[in-house]
């Protein structure tokens, strides 16, 4: 790893003030208080019955409170409104007891985008904000999108028809954002998007994304510098945190800590599958994910992106479908081929990983994997415990090369190595890393092709019967010698 990137790396686990690249937290007089002045819908003519729409009242208070500093104040009730439009330098608070419910009229939710967007498909929403500069949502209320109530044919319900279904909160090409105490549930699209922002500050939010519908992410970061995402609790349908990159714009200084996380269909932590531009400086930390169907970590380049400098430590997987999968692909032709190099992850623990897959059977292995006519560089776990499935009889062939395949952490099937699996790859180092499975398999736990792998001080601990690592993991990896 270059010297500049690992200086990096130090600073931000030493200390998130000492790393000036990220936003400094706002410090409020409590977690209750909403800044002065106040305005109530209320004082417009807004219900909060659940049955009235308070529209108009709610946008006349937004309006008015937009540039002051001041606070939207939602106290108690249930306001059922159509798509808002938030201003910059204002506060909308949603007070304990509060929901602000969306229409469940899919007709209410008309298309609206920023000029010249990165995306069409990401237009429409119940909360919409663009150059909103000090835009804060806060509050421990909920706001409510509706999704098993929303008119939407079953149709729409499916895969495809992203650009017809709308997110709870859309914010665009904003600096100085804050998110934080509230409660998103019910979306009918990705939850929450943050696109092109600047110093955002996304913590201890609250998804309930249930499999009402698909591509119901919990968080979108797309083409943000400066970002935090802390101390959130997420179960969505589809990827519960995602970084992506829609424009040369790409992705820096982000960091994802101290998040709970159970994903009912897809990945946990995913950076791509859109990875457009450059993305670096990545610190993903002391996070849990209870379930994920599929990837528990995944970090994808298959767009053109340069991914560089990033650092996974202290995550703690308990049944995902395959704990990490690093893939460099190409399938976009327009674009040169991007490129993976210097991913350090560390102290990473992954538990009962079920390997269920939706056609083929069960597929666990974790993978870091290039392709022919481009290669992972510099990829170094150390100090980690896996627990693979298990279970083949036979050893399989090497995958297929799938250069252009959308990059899901089960793509390749089953490999010759019951744990991992390395293709295209230099400069890969396992150390301190210990596997296990939960069922005899007759594969090796390490399969290499066309790749340099150096192993130190990693142990193959067989089968553990416990699901747990108590018997495999009662060894601290570092300790364990070949």
């Amino acid at each position: 790893m270059k010297p500049s990137s690992l200086i990096f790396l130090l600073a931000a686990i030493s200390s998130l003030s000492a790393a000036s690249c990220y936003p400094k937290p706002p410090t409020p007089e409590s977690k209750h208080d909403a800044p002065k002045p106040h305005f109530d819908p209320r004082s417009y003519g807004a219900k909060a019955d659940g049955i009235t729409f308070d529209t108009d009242a709610l946008q006349k208070a937004i309006d008015a409170c937009a540039g002051t500093g001041g606070s939207v104040v939602l106290a108690g009730g249930s306001f059922l409104t159509q798509p808002l439009e938030l201003r910059g330098n204002m506060t909308l608070y949603l007070d304990k007891g509060s929901v602000l419910l969306g229409s469940a009229s899919l007709a209410d939710y008309p298309v609206k985008l920023p000029d010249k967007p990165t995306s069409k498909d990401l237009c429409r929403s119940l909360l919409y904000a663009c150059h909103a500069d000090g835009l804060t949502i806060d509050g421990e209320g909920v706001i409510d999108g509706r999704c098993k109530e929303m008119d939407m044919p079953p149709e729409l319900r499916k895969w495809g028809t992203e650009a017809k279904r709308p997110s709870l909160l859309r914010v665009f090409r904003s600096k100085n954002v804050t998110v934080r105490n509230i409660t998103l549930r019910n979306p009918c699209m990705w939850t929450q998007i943050y696109s092109e922002c600047d110093n955002l500050l996304v913590d201890n939010v609250t998804v309930d994304a249930p499999p009402d519908c698909t591509n119901l992410d919990g968080i979108d970061i797309c083409d943000s510098k400066d970002v935090i995402v802390r101390n959130c609790n997420i179960r969505s349908e589809d990827d519960s945190i995602c970084l992506k990159s829609l424009s040369s714009r790409g992705l820096q200084n982000i960091l994802i800590e101290n998040n709970r996380i159970t994903c009912y269909r897809a990945n946990a932590i995913k950076l791509g599958t859109a990875t457009a531009g450059p993305v670096s400086n990545i610190v993903i930390r002391n996070n849990r994910v209870d379930y994920a169907k599929l990837g528990g970590l995944t970090i994808a380049s298959v767009d053109g992106s340069v991914v560089r400098d990033v650092l996974v430590q202290d995550l703690e997987l308990h049944e995902v479908g395959q704990p990490i999968c690093i893939r460099l692909g190409h399938r976009s032709t327009g674009r040169p081929v991007g490129s993976i190099d210097g991913v350090r992850i560390e102290r990473v623990r992954a538990y009962k990983t079920h390997g269920k897959n939706y056609k083929t059977g069960i597929i666990g292995e974790s993978s870091i994997t290039g392709i022919p006519s481009a290669r992972v560089r510099n990829v170094v776990v150390k100090d980690c415990y896996f627990e693979a499935p298990g279970g083949l009889q036979n050893v399989p062939a090497l995958p297929v090369e799938k250069p252009a395949l959308y990059p899901q952490s089960d793509m390749l099937g089953n490999t010759p190595g019951y744990a991992f699996f390395v293709r295209h790859a230099d400069g890969v180092v396992l150390e301190n890393v210990t596997v296990s499975k939960l069922a005899p398999d007759v594969r090796p736990w390490l399969s290499e092709a066309n790749a340099k792998v150096e192993q130190i001080n990693c142990r193959d601990a067989g089968v553990v019967t416990s699901g747990n690592g108590t018997t495999a993991d009662s060894a601290n990896a570092s300790t364990i010698k070949n």
